[in-house]
């Protein structure tokens, strides 16, 4: 007798008042990235940067994501169980976090963390 273990997908996005931009994860039940989206005038989409997030297995569910703006929205994070994890500003074009793993706290810019 063969177990299939189902995968998990869990997914989260914001895009900010403009449109323009979306900051989106996506966990496929392999692997999580955070990425931002361009979205120019609301249709098509184009992946101008992306941080790893995980490998392998979560130690969250989908309620402990959120994707949110700053409020200039300028920068996008991605948030698991209310930790930054993940930012992007999309001013400077500059990636910040990745490689979550629980109990440890990733090290981000002071400016980053007040932003948000």
């Amino acid at each position: 007798m063969e177990f299939v273990v189902a995968s998990i997908e869990l997914f989260d996005s914001r895009s900010r008042s403009k449109g323009d931009l979306a900051g989106v994860f996506e966990y496929d039940g392999d692997t999580g990235y955070f990425y931002l989206y361009e979205t120019p005038n609301g249709c098509g989409q184009k992946v101008v940067g992306a941080i790893q997030i995980l490998s392998g297995d979560p130690d969250f569910e989908q309620a402990d994501i959120n994707v949110r703006w700053d409020a200039r929205e300028t920068k996008v994070g991605l948030f698991i169980r209310g930790q930054l994890c993940a930012a992007f500003d999309s001013e400077g074009g500059t990636k910040y976090g990745g490689n979550y793993h629980r109990g440890v706290e990733l090290r981000m810019p002071s400016e980053i963390l007040m932003a948000f």
